[in-house]
């Protein structure tokens, strides 16, 4: 199991997963799958190169409150085992391990259902650790919802350590619960 960049060459192992009604932000939303499938044919070179930005800055992020806020440096990854598996997504403030409070974590991970169970999303945090460092982090926080027993799950198996239970601000002020993914010494 690898993490990949995303590039032109793995963009079908992504498609497919998109066609199958699968976004990295749902299991089942057949007309966001659609939305980012139109917008992968419109221009695939902007797509691939619109999921890194490793520098931050850019138009500000419009926020559920209508409040704007910086957009976040950010690199998404894609899990990579033979055939496309899932995301991985890291952001941060450059310079600083902190983040601000509008956010909730440095992570977000999802597998495709036909590829779980098979600890990939917990291999692939550990596997950001070298990419994490590469920009300026100490640690990885990561927020999942009380009740998302897989995600809590796939945070302790990558070593993450539970540190509050709080309520999101980014999950619509859902219970969730914050584990922190200390880097071992290098």
């Amino acid at each position: 199991m690898l993490l990949r960049l995303p590039d032109l060459a793995r963009l079908p192992g992504f498609l497919d997963a998109l066609r199958r009604g699968w976004t990295p932000e749902s299991d089942n939303d057949a007309a966001l799958a659609n939305e980012v499938i139109h917008r992968v044919h419109d221009n695939p070179d902007a797509f691939i190169r619109g999921l890194s930005n490793p520098q931050g800055g850019g138009p500000m992020v419009l926020l559920a409150d209508g409040t704007l806020v910086p957009r976040l440096a950010h690199v998404r990854y894609w899990i990579w085992d033979d055939v496309y598996c899932g995301d991985v997504y890291l952001r941060w403030q450059p310079g600083s391990n902190e983040l601000p409070p509008y956010c909730d974590g440095h992570v977000g991970y999802a597998v495709v259902p036909w590829q779980r169970g098979r600890g990939l999303a917990a291999k692939a945090l550990q596997e950001l650790i070298s990419a994490a460092r590469g920009y300026g982090l100490s640690w990885l926080d990561m927020s999942m919802s009380s009740t998302n027993i897989a995600s809590v799950r796939t945070a302790e198996a990558a070593g993450a350590v539970f540190q509050e239970e709080f309520v999101a601000v980014e999950q619509g002020g859902v219970r969730s619960r914050r584990y922190r993914l200390f880097f071992p010494d290098a």
